[in-house]
């Protein structure tokens, strides 16, 4: 449905662009130039649209399934349909997890054809293998971004309208995983409170990757993953469940 609209895919593919845009001089503009000695220093990489490219694409990826609880979930209530697919054979979890999934490989294209006119807009020398060694990283990130987004479908199920919340989480989550400066530039508390978002780890792997290192330099990004992984799946399943037994107490109702 999403695809059949061109119209609609080009208006996404020109916000995620204005926004990189925006972003990425208004970074230049502070820094006094694309190339950063000092933010080459922090994480390796000197040219500062590279950067922010690569950390922005992912930022954007990792807040789908957060989008398809909040809205997905709301356009149902909206349309009144939302009782109709919970009674169904495929059950109410199975349908937001199809959401999430379906948002991210909507998003996952989107940000894909941002990301290519980005290279192309700022020159930036990327090589097909770094591309493909990056792949498993996605995936990974993909997964536990999953059980991260769906916290809030249980959330959105029993009170209906969250989205003030998942923007501030949004932000947020914007703020502390390194998207547009290095995190070494935070206070240490904020610091380790951006190691528990999957964003922070997944960004600085693909970012060494690109850089040609090897998979043996993100051992602690894949062990941070991998550590997140089923913990945000746990939380995410267990306030489903609470929200969905409360909401079947009090009912389910409309929007």
């Amino acid at each position: 449905m999403f695809f059949r609209y061109p119209l609609r895919v080009i208006s996404s593919v020109l916000v995620g662009l204005v926004f990189l845009l925006q972003f990425v001089y208004f970074g230049q503009a502070i820094l006094g130039g694309r190339f950063s000695g000092l933010l080459k220093n922090a994480t390796g990489i000197g040219d500062y649209p590279t950067y922010v490219l690569i950390g922005y694409v992912l930022w954007w990826i990792s807040a789908s399934p957060m989008e398809a609880s909040v809205w997905g979930v709301r356009r149902e209530l909206q349309r009144g349909t939302f009782e109709s697919n919970v009674i169904s054979p495929t059950g109410i979890l199975k349908m937001v997890i199809g959401l999430a999934v379906s948002w991210m490989m909507m998003d996952s294209i989107i940000m894909l054809i941002v990301f290519g006119l980005g290279v192309i807009i700022f020159n930036i020398k990327i090589s097909v293998i770094y591309v493909i060694k990056v792949i498993p990283i996605l995936l990974l990130a993909f997964a536990t971004f999953l059980g991260f987004g769906i916290v809030f479908a249980g959330l959105v199920v029993m009170l209906k309208n969250i989205g003030p919340l998942a923007t501030v989480f949004e932000l947020i989550i914007l703020f502390l995983s390194g998207v547009f400066f290095p995190l070494s530039t935070l206070p240490d508390f904020i610091r380790k409170i951006s190691w528990i978002i999957p964003l922070t780890h997944a960004a600085s792997a693909v970012r060494k990757l690109f850089l040609g290192f090897s998979y043996s330099s993100i051992i602690s990004e894949l062990n941070a993953m991998l550590i997140l992984l089923p913990i945000y799946w746990m939380i995410s399943l267990g306030v489903f469940k609470w929200a969905e037994r409360i909401t079947r107490m009090m009912g389910y109702g409309g929007y």
